[in-house]
């Protein structure tokens, strides 16, 4: 049980706190009827700061003292219960002096029943916002324990026009030689270390964070709220995911057991299911209309950071431009399985079909891959009727018409930006 006294100190604890730091790209509305809003992202990647962000905007047309934040993973508050919460409703009431609030309960997730709790707030009048770094918060089941009475927000690592903000770098539309050599050398590292916002602006600790960050990721999320046991398994898989470019569960199940790692398939796919809702992994489909061809073709996976690709072993641009090129399109929207897909064919894929649009990732066009390259849109778009067709390469411009169909060939910077 805690008590009030301790939620009190709590409470006025975070009331005193300011955060500074890279204004987000992402903005969080009011709702002015009552709907929770989710703020819902992977561990470090700037959700916390965010709701101080919304907050500092509050305070232009709300009082200070109606304002209210709480870190549900504060030490002071391990083992809350729906109980604890109704008292922590009593003390804020008593703090603001009646009348509704504005409350930003962060990592939520970690107290059973938070959504009646969150419920009732909202009957009772109040704006409520609340953040966790589990992807079921997306679901459709926060719209069924809420009624429907929420809006979602996806929270990822910094874009790179955020992340060239971190390294005083100000974006423009037209740059100088001189600029456009820095631009693209920040590019460079962009992609290779990714960017979650403390690796940012602290590019000489980037390992050690980005190691901890993963660390926080799996035990948190992953190995106290699903309770696994195998943890080398577990950690081993990463790795194999980190390191692949098309799985199926019985590869990885066959790929485990050739390293001497015994683990059913069944426990595979729990682990993959933990690691996708932590938000560290996503699964891309392929473009099939067979259910079966489907799981015998298998997904590409893909990382939520580049940084944590890095720290696992993978060097190689190409890899690390389509990972990079995947979570931009995640941060557009976009939803594997839905709008997103790869595409295979006989002798060929298309690494990305984004909507209306087909888009492959070279690190450059050059004679020993510009036929394959555009060969594989070119038969893409005619399987599909998609003609708006780009190449993504590291600093390459060009347009080329190929059997009547126009290729736009990009920098990755200009894509990003």
């Amino acid at each position: 049980m805690i008590e009030r006294e301790t939620w009190a100190e709590v409470i006025l604890d975070y009331s005193a706190l300011s955060f500074r730091g890279i204004e987000r790209d992402i903005e969080v509305p009011c709702p002015r009827t009552n709907l929770a809003v989710s703020i819902i992202g992977p561990r470090r990647s700037g959700k916390t700061y965010l709701m101080f962000q919304t907050m500092e905007k509050l305070k232009e047309d709300v009082p200070a003292d109606r304002i209210f934040y709480v870190n549900f993973e504060d030490p002071r508050l391990v083992g809350a219960t729906l109980d604890d919460l109704m008292t922590f409703l009593e003390v804020l009431r008593e703090l603001a002096g009646g009348g509704s609030f504005y409350l930003f309960l962060d990592e939520v997730q970690v107290v059973d029943g938070w959504e009646r709790f969150v419920r009732y707030l909202l009957d009772m009048g109040n704006r409520v916002f609340v953040s966790g770094s589990s992807a079921k918060l997306l679901s459709r089941e926060i719209a069924t324990h809420l009624r429907g009475r929420s809006i979602s927000f996806r929270v990822l690592p910094f874009s790179f026009r955020e992340f060239l903000e971190a390294r005083g770098f100000e974006a423009k539309k037209y740059v100088s030689s001189e600029e456009k050599a820095r631009l693209l050398s920040l590019l460079k590292g962009y992609i290779e270390w990714g960017g979650y916002p403390e690796v940012a602006l602290n590019p000489e600790l980037r390992t050690e964070i980005l190691r901890g960050i993963l660390d926080l990721a799996i035990y948190r999320d992953i190995v106290e709220r699903w309770e696994v046991r195998n943890l080398s398994a577990l950690r081993l898989l990463l790795k194999v995911l980190a390191r692949s470019s098309h799985l199926t569960l019985g590869k990885i199940y066959s790929t485990m057991k050739s390293l001497g790692v015994s683990v059913g398939k069944g426990t595979l796919a729990d682990y993959l299911e933990y690691l996708s809702d932590a938000m560290i992994l996503y699964l891309l489909p392929p473009y099939v209309k067979s259910y079966k061809k489907a799981e015998m073709l298998g997904f590409k996976p893909y990382l939520v950071d580049n940084g944590l690709l890095r720290i696992m072993g993978v060097k190689d641009m190409g890899r690390l431009m389509e990972n990079l090129t995947f979570v931009e399109l995640i941060k557009r929207g976009f939803e594997p399985g839905e709008d997103l897909f790869y595409v295979p064919g006989d002798s060929w894929e298309v690494d990305f079909l984004a909507g209306d649009e087909l888009i492959q990732v070279s690190y450059e066009l050059h004679p020993f891959n510009r036929e394959r390259e555009l060969r594989a849109l070119i038969m893409t778009s005619k399987k599909t009727g998609i003609k708006k067709l780009t190449v993504l390469t590291f600093a390459d411009e060009e347009s080329i018409s190929v059997e009547g169909m126009e290729v736009k060939v990009l920098p990755l910077y200009k894509w990003l930006l």
